[in-house]
Formats: structure tokens, C-alpha cells, sequence
């Protein structure tokens, strides 16, 4: 019985020696190739994640805008909405130093839940400032036996404005799902986007709010807190750098990496906004604070704040 666990045991390292030499001849003969490969993959990765931060500014779940739905059964509208922002994040993650937004949606609704409409961002520190349009096509509604629960899907294009010819986005497309579920005090949502083009790409998002009424005036004038919790799950590019391993084992020296896609939480975040509904118009002035988390251990993002100021307009038809 010794004599076999000696064998198991002398077979189990050989194995592992053969993976060892595997990967040392992956990362050594194909070094060079897979590096750029990886590298450029990176960079492209990133460039998509900026322009995915327009999805933040595709948000037509507005309660004060719905409780119009209860009032006519056949209610059609324009919405119009800017945005300005003093920071620009991704996950959390600050993308230049101090760089604002300005973002536009325009969107039409109708009261049996169909909506359409067109976004688009403008950031301070890139080139072109102007990057991306998503045109969205969905359908939202609520249960009439379940008042509380609603659900709600769409389709998003996205139009790259770019000056670089060898400029090829990773996302093209994506597809949303998405439930709340509404109480007095307390409500939650769940979002999930499937972003779609030469890679697929998920992201999760679960917030938890309440809307808290401070001054009420006239049938749909008032002014309200919003406070909101919010979680944020997605892919980051982690780095492993094997250098290490391939000293140990080969004496082999030189810094050789390997890049993946992890998927996790990748920030938290507390938004606590002020709202006023005023006729046709609503105001929002908001502030903002992050907590990400890196899927690399190595890496600590710092927390950060933001706040940002918006006016929609409601046309009706």
C-alpha cells in the first residue's frame, strides 16, 4: 500500500511538472504575441467600459413620472432630460482627473408602457468629447393584481462617434431586464444589462431606496429626498504577473502577465438625492458617494464623491 501511494504521489507531481512546463512555454515562445494581444484587448475593454457609463443616463423608472400613467389610461408624453456631473466614474472608478459631463435623453412614453428614446454624453477630458449614442427601444409595466411589482426590458444601439479608423468597439448592443418592488417606505429594484457585440458582457445592478416627501403642493408639486443604496456588479481586467512562479521553478527571469476578466461587486453606492416637481418640470440636485472594490487584491480604489444637477421637461402629445 506504500508503494502505490509513492507511485500516485511520484505520478501527481510529474503531471504537475508537465503543466508547469506547458505554461513556462506558453508564456516564454508565445510571450511577445500574447502580450500585445492581451494588452490591446485591455485598452479596447476600457475604452467600451467608458462609453458603457452613458448607460447611468438611460433611466426612464421615474415614480413621478409613472404616477401620471394612473391618472389617464391613454397618456402619451416627450421627456427631456440634462445632466451635469462635476466627476465622471465607472464603477466607481474616476475616469480622468476632475472630468465633468453633460448628458441629454430624449424619450417618448406611452401610458400602456412602450418607450423610445435617444442619449447621449459629452466628457470634458476625452477625444472626440462627444463618444457615444444609444438609441433604446423598451417596455415597462406594472402588475394589476400585484400594484407593487413592476417589470420592465429593452434593446439599446450604440452609434461610436470616433476618429480613429482602427477603432472597433467591443460592445454594439446590449439588452436590459429589469423588476422593482414599491412600498410606502422602502423599495428595491433589480437591473440586469447583457451587454452584446464581439464579446458578451454582464452587469448587475441592485439598489435600494425610499422617497421621503418633505412639502407637498397641489396635485403633483412636491419636494422630496431620495435617498438610495446601491450595488454594482460587473467584470474588471485583472493582472497576474508570473514572473514569480517561472523564477521558482525555471530560474526564468522578466516580468511576464496574464490578463483576465473577473466578475464581482465592483462598487457601492450611496446617492442622496433632492428633487422638485414643479408643473411640467422636474429639478434634481444630487450627491453622490463610491466605495469600489477591485477584484484584484492588489489594488485599492480610493472612495470618491460627485455631485451633479439635472432639469427634465414633460411635452405631452
Amino acid at each position: 500500500m506504500l508503494a502505490d501511494f509513492n507511485f500516485l504521489s511520484r505520478i501527481q507531481e510529474i503531471n504537475e511538472m508537465k503543466n508547469l512546463v506547458v505554461v513556462f512555454c506558453f508564456c516564454v515562445l508565445g510571450n511577445f504575441v500574447f502580450a500585445q494581444e492581451e494588452i490591446e484587448k485591455v485598452m479596447e475593454s476600457q475604452l467600451s467600459r467608458v462609453d458603457s457609463v452613458l448607460n447611468d443616463f438611460l433611466s426612464v423608472e421615474d415614480e413621478g413620472i409613472l404616477d401620471l400613467f394612473s391618472q389617464q389610461k391613454n397618456f402619451q408624453f416627450l421627456y427631456f432630460r440634462t445632466n451635469y456631473d462635476n466627476k465622471t466614474f465607472y464603477a466607481g472608478r474616476e475616469i480622468g482627473d476632475n472630468q465633468y459631463n453633460l448628458s441629454g435623453q430624449l424619450f417618448y412614453m406611452h401610458s400602456k408602457g412602450f418607450y423610445a428614446g435617444l442619449a447621449g454624453a459629452w466628457y470634458s477630458q476625452l477625444d472626440p468629447g462627444y463618444r457615444t449614442t444609444v438609441m433604446s427601444f423598451g417596455y415597462g409595466k406594472g402588475l394589476k393584481k400585484l400594484k407593487f411589482l413592476r417589470y420592465r426590458a429593452s434593446f439599446d444601439l450604440y452609434f461610436y462617434n470616433n476618429n480613429d479608423p482602427d477603432y472597433d468597439p467591443v460592445y454594439t448592443s446590449s439588452i436590459n431586464l429589469g423588476t422593482s418592488l414599491k412600498s410606502k417606505v422602502l423599495s428595491t429594484r433589480f437591473d440586469a444589462t447583457f451587454l452584446l457585440g464581439k464579446e458578451i458582457g454582464t452587469q448587475l445592478n441592485w439598489d435600494i431606496y425610499s422617497k421621503i416627501t418633505l412639502l407637498k403642493f397641489g396635485k403633483f408639486n412636491k419636494l422630496r429626498i431620495e435617498p438610495e443604496l446601491s450595488f454594482y456588479f460587473g467584470s474588471e481586467t485583472v493582472e497576474y504577473d508570473l514572473s514569480s512562479y517561472l523564477q521558482e521553478y525555471f530560474g526564468q527571469d522578466g516580468s511576464i502577465y496574464y490578463y483576465e476578466d473577473v466578475f464581482g461587486l465592483l462598487n457601492t453606492q450611496l446617492s442622496i438625492p433632492l428633487t422638485l416637481s414643479l408643473g411640467d418640470f422636474d429639478f434634481e440636485a444630487s450627491w453622490t458617494h463610491n466605495l469600489p472594490r477591485s477584484m484584484n487584491s492588489a489594488v485599492d480604489y480610493p472612495s470618491s464623491s460627485l455631485f451633479s444637477f439635472s432639469v427634465g421637461y414633460i411635452f405631452s402629445l
